[in-house]
């Protein structure tokens, strides 16, 4: 095991590997509104690029789950931060519809190792009470990509353009693999890397396949992914369409960001917690916040619109931390092939749902059915849960 320092700066570059993963699958989500005419772009089209990247990721992560369980960790984790942001990188050139459906696939095949990879890194390099703690900190790295996203972004692209917002993230991977590349070569690092597969690979996936609490949390994260989806994808193009709010405004940029700052303080708040509380108290709790987001429809003005998200997006970081430690838990040899069985399914799920919401968005011209479908969404996220937790009793 690393010595204390050197495992919570690991985390942190967990924290920023994860903090670009959500920074490069939120560029178009943001700049959307600014595309639009230059691409001819509708809310079907988007609910078909956003499903494009979600249905390469999730095919990958089938995949990637297992090879990661076998390959040297600080290349193949390394390595994928890389080679996902010069596609997010290649973005920048995009010309229609078509390069940027090509463009999102690339991105969805070279995400995919993200959460496996990390997961491993974390469950290698920190002792079984610390792990809630570290999971907490590099899965935070969704919600302060998401918060980062709209300042960075947005303020780029108003300087110099929608190009220049993929082309300034893409960039930061590329700084953050040559500082990675540098820190991992230390000796204390070197047990952690080499792959320890446990038996062959058909045997790995059929262990976890026949596992009660596996299937469980298959429910989690065929429930909880989409609802994160819909708040990263999503929710600028409500505020435009539904809220009135300029395309890129001061006024989106830091709405958004309140918001995700909510989900991230939710990742940190879960770890504090279930060191003092029982876990079925903890995801009760955050279960009756994400259900908030249902009550928007009905918030009139900006104070009560922003409570209900941020509210509702503490209790969904809350479920996001409690989802990956549940699946820690399931095979401890082969973390990475579980994560990535679950987490291809979760973006099954989001693929299908963010096409969804781009077809009844466009048809109904309002965002009000998928934000009163989350409320049994989470509903079902908390039977899950529950089911589980007694398994263990």
């Amino acid at each position: 095991m690393l010595t204390s320092p050197s495992r919570w700066v690991l985390c942190g570059f967990l924290l920023a590997g994860t903090t670009i993963n959500y920074l490069d699958r939120q560029t178009l989500s943001l700049l959307a509104p600014m595309m639009r005419e230059e691409l001819n772009l509708n809310n079907e089209k988007l609910g078909l690029l956003f499903s494009f990247f979600y249905y390469a990721y999730m095919l990958s992560q089938f995949v990637v789950g297992g090879l990661i369980d076998r390959r040297n960790l600080r290349w193949s984790y390394g390595g994928a931060v890389l080679l996902w942001s010069l596609v997010g990188l290649m973005t920048a050139f995009a010309t229609g519809f078509a390069s940027l459906a090509m463009f999102r696939i690339l991105l969805g095949v070279t995400e995919a190792p993200n959460w496996p990879g990390a997961l491993k890194i974390v469950s290698r390099a920190l002792p079984e009470k610390e792990r809630p703690m570290g999971n907490g900190i590099f899965t935070s790295g969704q919600s302060v990509g998401a918060l980062l996203a709209p300042v960075l972004i947005l303020t780029v692209a108003q300087a110099a353009g929608w190009r220049m917002g993929f082309a300034a993230v893409g960039l930061l991977g590329v700084v953050w693999f040559a500082a990675w590349a540098w820190y991992t070569t230390r000796p204390e690092f070197a047990a952690i890397w080499p792959p320890k597969p446990a038996g062959g690979v058909a045997a790995s996936y059929g262990a976890i396949l026949r596992s009660k609490a596996f299937w469980c949390v298959v429910v989690i994260t065929s429930t909880v992914n989409p609802i994160l989806y819909f708040n990263v994808n999503w929710l600028p193009t409500y505020f435009n369409q539904q809220r009135g709010m300029a395309a890129g405004s001061d006024e989106m940029k830091w709405i958004l960001t309140a918001i995700f700052l909510a989900l991230d303080l939710g990742y940190i708040a879960f770890g504090l917690a279930c060191m003092r509380v029982s876990r079925t108290l903890v995801f009760s709790v955050a279960t009756v916040l994400v259900a908030c987001a249902s009550a928007v429809p009905w918030a009139t003005g900006r104070t009560e619109l922003i409570a209900l998200l941020a509210i509702s997006n503490f209790g969904l970081g809350m479920w996001m931390a409690m989802y990956l430690t549940f699946t820690q838990e399931i095979s401890k040899e082969s973390v990475s092939t579980a994560m990535g069985l679950l987490g291809g399914t979760g973006s099954l799920a989001g693929a299908v749902v963010m096409w969804l919401v781009g077809v009844t968005t466009e048809r109904t011209h309002s965002f009000d059915l998928p934000l009163y479908a989350i409320a049994g969404a989470i509903a079902l996220t908390w039977v899950a849960g529950v089911t589980l937790q007694r398994g263990k009793a």
